[in-house]
């Protein structure tokens, strides 16, 4: 049997795809879901949250399980590219697109939604990205010339390149047609910079 929090997401997460982050209400939701609303407030504090607790789920898979072990460059190396893998792969990914979409428009209606979708789906994929950076630096694998937080923002931006900007924009129907590419020719520009030299 579903759980009452999981039928709520699955619920919300249909519903914002319809109509749209900010015309689903908290009745139209307990309606969707068949649950009460207070039920809808015992498991989230309010809509945002719940979009957050969502996007949370939707991006798990791109942080992988756990994390890497990065004590040679060839790990390293290994571990960036299944992260960029798993990235791109997400990002191409229809429903994503298209959730992406519904969340750029509803954001300049409610930055607060558009601040609770950036810090659950960038910060905490970011912060994955951050700490195998960090753990390079530590095994001196990486030369840190900037911070990890920098060089991964720096990773991220090599792997996605202008691929969701063009997605977002309905120019293309998927932003990667050449992810193995994409990704490996990131590895190799952050390797070559920072990599330390043998």
């Amino acid at each position: 049997m579903i759980s009452a929090e999981m039928r709520i997401l699955t619920a919300a997460r249909r519903l914002f795809f319809e109509r749209g982050f900010s015309d689903v209400s908290t009745d139209l939701l307990a309606r969707e879901a068949a649950v009460s609303k207070a039920t809808i407030y015992r498991h989230f504090e309010n809509m945002t949250d719940i979009l957050r607790r969502l996007t949370e789920l939707e991006t798990a898979g791109i942080s992988g399980t756990e994390q890497p072990k990065v004590e040679t460059r060839a790990e390293l190396e290994v571990a960036l590219t299944q992260f960029g893998l798993r990235l791109l792969n997400f990002l191409n990914a229809s429903d994503t697109i298209e959730f992406g979409r519904v969340i750029h428009e509803e954001a300049r209606k409610n930055p607060d939604m558009g601040q609770a979708f950036f810090l659950a789906a960038y910060g905490k994929t970011h912060e994955t990205l951050v700490r195998i950076v960090q753990e390079a630096a530590d095994n001196s694998l990486l030369t840190l010339t900037a911070t990890p937080q920098e060089i991964s923002e720096d990773l991220m931006a090599l792997f996605t390149g202008s691929g969701m900007k063009r997605a977002m924009l309905c120019v293309c129907d998927a932003p990667y047609d050449g992810i193995d590419r994409n990704v490996e020719r990131a590895v190799h520009t952050i390797m070559a910079v920072y990599g330390t030299k043998d």
